[in-house]
């Protein structure tokens, strides 16, 4: 692994940073573009600071992986910074560092190449789903079920989701299947039902609603992607998506997961 200057000093946590909760990593441009996707949360609720795009920024870590035109940087450049991300973890070992979904897509190429550069990152490195199923160390299978326009009649969902996971589970040859929730109250309280009739196991990112006030939801969006390897999208073909769900369905394909559309009549 490629390491920083010998003179090289790794950069300090902020005091304020509790060790509780992970620092985030969200790969950047060398214009640190903070508009859009992880980078845009990281500046509105964790200090992240335009100008910043190598290194701490608040309670996150920039790594540098595009140019100023937002061009992915040739392989040598991004194991470098992935290089000195690693420095910093082993400097702070009892602080974790979770990888955020990339506001930006990647071929499938890409995302193999870029994950092969975490294949021996420092215990404290928190990889996401997709990351971790790439390396072919997750035992489960993590599906986001997303309501995408829909009033929903239970039993017809449940029908839909059965028909999915028996088409899907015997190719995945996973050890468990793990639903992960976001979006509305009712689709929540659905989607803890139908897991808990199929013996699935069911997961809601928690989140410090104190610390991100307004963003708490975008923020429970984001993390959940990042957990999840795979999104399911129920939809009515007469109704119209909202800019919520479109934005989650974005950051899900820029994250590399695999994206299913099953029609609810």
């Amino acid at each position: 692994m490629a390491t920083s200057p010998a003179n090289a000093r790794p950069p300090e946590i902020p005091d304020t940073q509790p060790e509780t909760e992970p620092i985030w990593v969200f790969e950047s441009q060398a214009n640190t573009d903070l508009r859009r996707g992880a980078p845009a949360l990281a500046r509105a609720c964790r200090g992240a600071v335009e100008g910043e795009h190598d290194g701490m920024t608040g309670a996150n870590y920039a790594l540098l992986t595009r140019d100023a035109d937002a061009t992915l940087l040739p392989w040598p450049q991004i194991k470098a910074s992935v290089a000195r991300l690693f420095d910093t973890m082993d400097a702070h070992p009892t602080q974790k560092f979770c990888i955020v979904p990339s506001a930006r897509g990647k071929s499938e190429d890409e995302h193999e190449r870029y994950t092969d550069l975490f294949h021996n990152a420092p215990p404290n490195c928190q990889l996401t789903g997709r990351m971790l199923e790439r390396l072919g160390r997750l035992k489960s299978v993590r599906v986001i079920l997303l309501d995408a326009n829909i009033t929903i009649i239970e039993e017809e969902r449940a029908r839909i989701l059965d028909q999915y996971f028996a088409a899907n589970a015997g190719l995945w040859n996973a050890e468990f299947i793990e639903i992960v929730s976001i979006g509305a109250a009712q689709s929540l309280v659905a989607n803890a039902k139908y897991a808990t009739a199929r013996r699935y196991r069911h997961r809601i990112i928690s989140v410090d609603a104190a610390r991100y006030g307004e963003h708490a939801a975008q923020v429970r969006e984001l993390l959940s992607v990042g957990y999840a390897t795979k999104l399911v999208c129920l939809n009515d073909p007469t109704g119209t998506s909202t800019g919520t769900i479109i934005g989650a369905l974005n950051l899900a394909s820029t994250s590399g997961l695999q994206i299913d559309d099953m029609l609810i009549q």
